[in-house]
């Protein structure tokens, strides 16, 4: 019998708070940063990084020390709180007005939003024309709504003067202003007579702030335009050259390229040649709509990037004498016409620091919160779920699993069968399903579900009376399942290695050391660890990228992913008993199992049976017909095999290795319990001396030892 690994007792345990402190511990920091940013006595550039445990409430903590500082603050300045939707931005806002309406308070819509109350009217008339020209022009709103004109006189396109879009520039005053995090990079409009005075950004920001774009080769190498300068021709030649052979070679690409005379000032040069020598698209609101539409239409877009992107290159190359560039690589990228190698620059912008910066995040670490925001004091509140939480231990269930083309309906099967039993559990409590949502998609067309393939939202359906959502940024900070019975975990999201890699050649740029690539094939096992709510540690694997920060990035999307679906039942202080069923082994950071079983057990509903393998063979062998046990069996090899050869006529002997006598009875106890069988173990001798045989008698009529002289003449019975 294979036996699970013995829970050893564990010291290195999180030093978790119970809530109630946790939260004035978390009111005090956040209260202590505003207060100083209020006052202005906060020291330049302050930064406070806090990750905090979903469900303690940091965003509501966050607006009452807003709502309390509010008049201090604004009468300063713009307070900006950057959340990762618009939809997450407009329900703080309305919790902001709740607590403090006497405060001037809004939210950014961008130009592609709906208006407010008229969901099929965008903020901005021509917002897809906007959206063709941002990075082609120096300001879309003077190049498409108003600016001026080559004689030096205002104008305005004729949609201007009703934009929605632009009236919100034209709001003035200081004001709370909520926005997504995609405002971070680009300047919100805001009334511009006022200064930023206080900066909170709440829910995981890094995403948004990483850039990644592609230069193909053959963009790199091709003749510049006649009005590149002459005199840094030999120089553009020998600094691509340099380029390309470096970054094949993984040489340390500063360090080549000065080897190929370029030096720092000549890389700048490059850099300003290449900008000098391109013409942007000029367009402006004097212009028609059909003019506009024309020279929108004829522009040589691909000129422009790469362009842009050649110049970026140069910047980079500029940027530090020595070293490695770590956001520079050559990667194989392929198209519709095959294979080809491009230049992937991947970089990462730092967060503004005009003012001080609060930042909130669940999945806060602290090496990508030193490349956010460098220098931020880093503090971390946690506490610990309250809930009866079962993982599996033995699968991970990956989407090749559960997809596989020939026996990924079975194993789906499995996941139905247990998600049944959740919603039955459930009671009518609510239970929300995660997972891929390739997955989801699968196990709905199972369901019988009409799916619409070209809308997401066909996948938020009821599946079998569960409420889906998938894997992703959009399960941050949504309160909408808080009052759930349940939430069944299927999977977890793993992105590609290429993927993950490229995104930490963004986040960490600026790092001396390179990257170290993942060659092929799956990541290699590492020592891991599940903590189990007992205050016990179990010893497991992971499959963990070799470079530190590498797996820092991929543990942000995959463990995270799943700790943030978890966080949406806000275990931390629940108004009833709740569940959480993680199916996949993935060992999740500081976050304690109740019972860890496997996925058959699970299915079967034996998740807490200590032997379920052989509770499912021996309660199949008790069972004779109709649900009715046997009257009796021996618990030796040789019993079983005589008494129950239906089941057991082979392999009694391996059966029985490995289960003493005490746990054999204590098993057919198990079984007998949940089937409302009686039982009576015995012990029976033979009257010629001999080792004693174990036996159970099944039967609740007449004496137990009659029964067994009947069914064993050969031995004298006796009760155990």
């Amino acid at each position: 019998m294979k036996h699970e690994p013995e829970l050893e007792t564990a010291v290195r345990v999180p030093r978790w708070t119970r809530p109630s402190e946790a939260r004035e511990q978390l009111d005090q920091e956040i209260d202590l940063f505003v207060r100083a940013a209020a006052r202005a006595t906060a020291t330049p550039g302050a930064a406070l990084a806090l990750k905090v445990t979903a469900g303690l409430g940091k965003t509501a903590t966050t607006l009452r020390a807003l709502a309390r500082h509010g008049e201090a603050l604004l009468a300063r300045g713009h307070v900006l709180i950057h959340l990762p939707t618009l939809d997450l931005a407009e329900r703080a806002c309305g919790e902001f007005r709740t607590i403090a309406p006497e405060l001037p308070s809004r939210v950014i819509r961008g130009r592609d939003a709906a208006r407010p109350g008229d969901s099929k009217t965008k903020m901005c008339e021509r917002a897809e024309i906007a959206e063709a020209i941002a990075g082609f022009v120096p300001s879309v709103t003077q190049a498409l709504c108003r600016g001026q004109d080559p004689d030096g006189n205002f104008v305005q396109s004729p949609c201007a003067s009703g934009c929605a879009y632009l009236q919100q520039k034209d709001l003035a005053g200081p004001h709370v202003v909520f926005l997504s995090h995609a405002y971070l990079t680009v300047d919100p409009p805001v009334d511009r007579d006022y200064p930023v005075v206080l900066r909170v950004v709440d829910e995981k920001v890094w995403p948004a702030l990483t850039r990644r774009s592609h230069l193909a080769v053959d963009d790199l190498m091709r003749a510049p335009p006649t009005t590149f300068p002459e005199n840094l021709l030999g120089a553009l030649s020998r600094a691509r050259a340099a380029l390309i052979d470096g970054l094949q070679r993984n040489l340390p690409l500063h360090d080549h390229v000065r080897n190929a005379r370029i030096d720092t000032e000549q890389l700048k040069r490059l850099a300003k040649a290449e900008r000098q020598s391109r013409t942007g698209l000029e367009i402006g609101p004097w212009q028609t709509t059909e003019a506009v539409a024309f020279r929108v239409e004829t522009f040589d877009r691909r000129s422009f990037i790469a362009s842009k992107r050649r110049q970026r290159l140069f910047e980079r190359l500029s940027e530090r004498e020595t070293g490695h560039c770590v956001g520079l690589s050559l990667v194989e990228v392929t198209t519709e016409g095959g294979s080809h190698q491009v230049i992937e620059s991947s970089g990462f912008d730092v967060v503004g620091r005009e003012a001080p910066l609060l930042l909130l995040d669940a999945d806060a670490d602290p090496d990508i919160t030193e490349r956010i925001a460098p220098g931020a004091k880093f503090i971390t509140i946690q506490s610990p779920p309250i809930a009866d939480i079962v993982q599996v231990s033995d699968l991970t269930l990956s989407n090749s699993w559960l997809l596989h083309p020939d026996k990924g309906a079975q194993r789906r099967t499995a996941i139905r069968t247990i998600l049944e039993r959740e919603i039955e559990k459930a009671a009518g409590g609510g239970v929300l399903v995660v997972a891929t949502k390739s997955v989801l998609a699968a196990l709905h067309r199972e369901a019988g579900t009409l799916l619409d393939a070209s809308a997401e939202g066909s996948l938020r359906q009821p599946l079998l009376g569960a409420q889906p959502r998938w894997f992703g940024p959009r399960m941050q900070g949504v309160n909408d399942f808080e009052d759930y019975a349940a939430i069944v975990v299927i999977g977890r999201l793993q992105p590609g290695i290429a993927d993950v890699e490229a995104s930490a050649r963004a986040v960490f740029a600026q790092d001396t050391q390179p990257i170290t690539a993942h060659a092929s094939g799956p990541l290699p096992a590492t020592g891991s660890r599940i903590i189990m709510a007992d205050g016990a540690v179990r010893d497991t694997d992971v499959r963990a990228h070799p470079d530190p920060r590498v797996q820092t990035i991929l543990a942000q999307t995959r463990e995270c992913g799943t700790l943030q679906a978890i966080a949406r039942l806000r275990l931390l202080s629940p108004n009833r008993e709740k569940r959480v069923v993680i199916l996949s082994s993935l060992p999740l950071p500081d976050f304690p199992v109740t019972r860890l079983t496997t996925l058959a057990a699970l299915e079967r509903g034996l998740e807490g049976e200590p032997d379920w393998q052989g509770y499912v063979r021996i309660e199949k062998a008790l069972r004779a017909t109709l649900g009715r046990p046997v009257r009796g069996t021996r618990l030796s090899a040789a019993g079983l095999a005589a008494d129950l050869p239906r089941d057991f006529e082979t392999g009694a002997e391996r059966f029985r290795r490995g289960r003493s006598t005490s746990q054999m009875v204590s098993l057919c106890q198990r079984v007998a319990a949940a089937n409302d069988w009686p039982i009576t173990p015995l012990l029976l001798r033979r009257p010629t001396g001999g080792k004693v045989v174990p036996a159970i008698i099944l039967e609740d009529h007449g004496d137990p030892l009659m029964m067994a002289g009947t069914l064993w003449p050969e031995f004298a019975a006796q009760l155990a």
